[in-house]
């Protein structure tokens, strides 16, 4: 995915010059002459980086960085100011108020990719490392949760296996596998008396657990690298008859990333230990997966993939907590 710049200047043979030149570094280029244009784009794209020309009447780089409240997915846009006329205090206010960096002057046509690269090489490294944490949080999360102590790493493997299997990209192999090892990171806001709780839920705590579809959204919402596995962390309890959560969504409707996840992490759930019960066989786990999606819960296609998969004997090797068990062991 290239990165999006959004060119907010006014028609100007300078500024198709610059649309040109980015375009031929590989940027994505949008162009806004107006500060309402500019606003809509920053909502429905989240731009990497926006260059704004200062002269523009009415135009702020607080009002395209700031996220609107009603849209907490809508990310704050990093914005350039590029201008020549702005005094000393007048720089320290917009320094303040919204700019990731200013120039005093335009650079020229040579030197303008150079400054762009340099910002997005800073953004990309503050991102990755604002993954690595989110990933350590997630860890934390089964560290918590010793029940499931290992689960996202295992329903990696068998999501991917399964992944492989139906001929998804080497891009979607690694969304699907990163989406995994987060898909429950929204749980970082349920408590632990909640998430450890030995008994059943009441109405009221299931609708707090119910919740960290969304929160574990809006978490990773704000990188932009994290933004394709989005619908898999959102989507990961729909059903395929439509009473899943958060969002009813029904059949194909649910992203075939979290379908494909769904039915790895009930396999992984039934093939691992739980203090009610030892790991299920294979064969039993697979006959849950039948009754489920018979229910309308799973997906019915993936699941017959699962035991065609395991008929044939075409699987890699899982080491669970008990005993070593695979995909299709």
């Amino acid at each position: 995915m290239n990165p999006i710049i959004l060119l907010v200047d006014v028609a100007s043979p300078e500024r198709e010059n610059w649309k040109a030149l980015l375009e031929n570094q590989n940027f994505d280029v949008v162009i806004a002459d107006n500060a309402e244009s500019a606003r809509q784009i920053c909502l429905r794209l989240q731009p990497d980086l926006v260059p704004l020309d200062d002269h523009l009447p009415r135009v702020r780089g607080a009002e395209l960085s700031r996220r609107p409240k009603q849209d907490a997915l809508n990310q704050p846009a990093p914005v350039v100011l590029i201008s020549s006329r702005l005094t000393s205090a007048e720089l320290i206010e917009r320094r303040e108020e919204s700019a990731a960096d200013f120039w005093d002057t335009p650079p020229s046509l040579g030197d303008g990719p150079g400054h762009i690269e340099s910002l997005l090489r800073l953004k990309s490294y503050l991102d990755e490392q604002a993954k690595s944490v989110i990933l350590s949080l997630a860890h934390n999360i089964e560290a918590r949760h010793s029940r499931t102590d290992g689960h996202s790493d295992r329903l990696a493997e068998h999501a991917v296996q399964l992944g492989e299997k139906l001929g998804l990209s080497e891009d979607d192999l690694q969304e699907l596998r990163l989406g995994c090892l987060l898909h429950d990171i929204g749980k970082l806001a349920v408590p632990d008396h909640i998430l450890l709780k030995p008994a059943r839920l009441n109405a009221e705590e299931t609708e707090i657990v119910r919740q960290h579809p969304v929160t574990g959204e809006r978490i990773c919402a704000p990188l932009k690298c994290l933004r394709p596995i989005l619908p898999l962390i959102r989507h990961h309890h729909e059903r395929m008859d439509g009473s899943g959560y958060p969002d009813g969504l029904y059949g194909e409707e649910i992203p075939l990333k979290a379908r494909i996840l769904q039915v790895a992490d009930v396999y992984d759930a039934l093939t691992n230990d739980r203090p009610y019960r030892e790991a299920l066989s294979s064969e039993e786990a697979l006959e849950i997966l039948r009754q489920e999606a018979a229910y309308g819960w799973l997906d019915a296609s993936l699941v017959c993939k699962v035991s065609r998969m395991c008929r044939s004997g075409d699987y890699l090797p899982v080491r669970g907590r008990s005993k070593q068990t695979s995909f299709c062991a």
